[in-house]
């Protein structure tokens, strides 16, 4: 159930009549206070507001069509919450945001959690009611920035083909269809087909800030098993993951290697987590938030692994933990 925690997404629900709105923004000390705090469209990336942090606060205020799901850039990270007419306040220390809408959302992820916690369910059946739940609240929540979050978040949460997403299309409110978080998911599925197992490796070329350039091919199909981590330092399950590999490559010695593809990241906390972390494998690092090894390879959520042959096919995906070491050993002993 790791995806529950960070799959995340935020979405503008379009609506005819546009209101006020004002946000209250607190942070737990003086660091912040100079710095702009940038109040963004979540799923557009579209800046909405700005406003300088003074006294540990920040207003930032103007007008919606209705609410929607924004992220909050400030102090050198993000926070994502409901916008929605009148006052929310967002209290950085504590990480929350209270609102009508926030407050639902709150109550809805004490709930979800519940299952994650859940140690009588297996995996699969944990899997299976947590993505029932995004169902139902989306249903009950079309009229409003729930709504459109809960329904791509249930579109990432299972690996629905092209057609079954637009059949769900359908039975939505219009204004998803143009929701580019939908687009991405559509995306994301047909590049499944293309990489899935038993298909040759899709090469990308990154260039790091150096200005040197690294493919992925650098590293994959010159006949050797390659296991390759897409992974992001703010991501608790990934920087997890990476002991059990580092154990595995005690364990295996030469006869496999890893690679690091740092996505959706901060090059400069990419380069410090390698430090912490005490990785010794190469990593492909861009000049900025790397996204296209993830598009290219329709991964909606991370820590995600990769098991590529030795002449470069993909044997197996999406595993982590105990079961990639199951699989891995079993392609060794060959």
């Amino acid at each position: 159930m790791k995806r529950i925690t960070f799959i995340f997404t935020a979405l503008l629900l379009l609506a005819s009549c546009s209101k006020g709105y004002k946000v209250t923004v607190t942070f737990p000390d003086e660091s912040a206070n100079g710095e702009t705090a940038f109040l963004t469209n979540y799923d557009t990336g579209d800046t909405i507001a700005t406003a300088t942090i003074e006294n540990n606060t920040c207003i930032l205020e103007g007008t919606a069509d209705d609410s929607f799901f924004a992220r909050l850039y400030a102090g050198g990270n993000p926070y994502g919450f409901i916008v929605e007419p009148g006052e929310v306040r967002l209290n950085i220390a504590e990480g929350t945001a209270i609102s009508p809408l926030n407050d639902k959302m709150a109550a809805w992820s004490k709930e979800a959690q519940k299952i994650a916690d859940d140690t009588t369910l297996t995996d699969v059946e944990s899997d299976a009611r947590y993505a029932e739940e995004l169902k139902k609240f989306y249903l009950d929540n079309k009229d409003n920035a729930i709504g459109p979050w809960a329904f791509c978040n249930y579109l990432m949460y299972k690996d629905f083909s092209e057609a079954d997403i637009d059949a769900l299309l359908k039975e939505a409110p219009a204004e998803y269809a143009q929701l580019r978080r939908v687009a991405k998911i559509k995306n994301a599925a047909r590049q499944l087909i293309v990489t899935a197992e038993g298909k040759k490796f899709t090469d990308f070329e990154v260039m790091a800030e150096d200005g040197a350039k690294q493919k992925l091919s650098d590293y994959v199909g010159k006949g050797k098993i390659v296991v390759v981590d897409f992974w992001a330092s703010w991501c608790p399950p990934c920087r997890a993951e990476i002991p059990k590999l580092q154990a595995l490559k005690a364990k295996h010695g030469d006869k496999f290697d890893v690679l690091g593809i740092a996505v959706w990241d901060n090059p400069d906390d990419t380069r410090k987590a390698i430090e912490e972390l005490n990785i010794t494998w190469p990593v492909i690092i861009g000049t900025n938030k790397l996204t296209e090894p993830t598009d290219l390879y329709g991964i909606k959520s991370i820590p995600h692994v990769i098991i590529f042959g030795p002449d470069g096919t993909i044997l197996s995906r999406g595993l982590t933990g105990d079961d990639l070491a199951l699989k891995l050993n079993s392609y060794l002993k060959f």
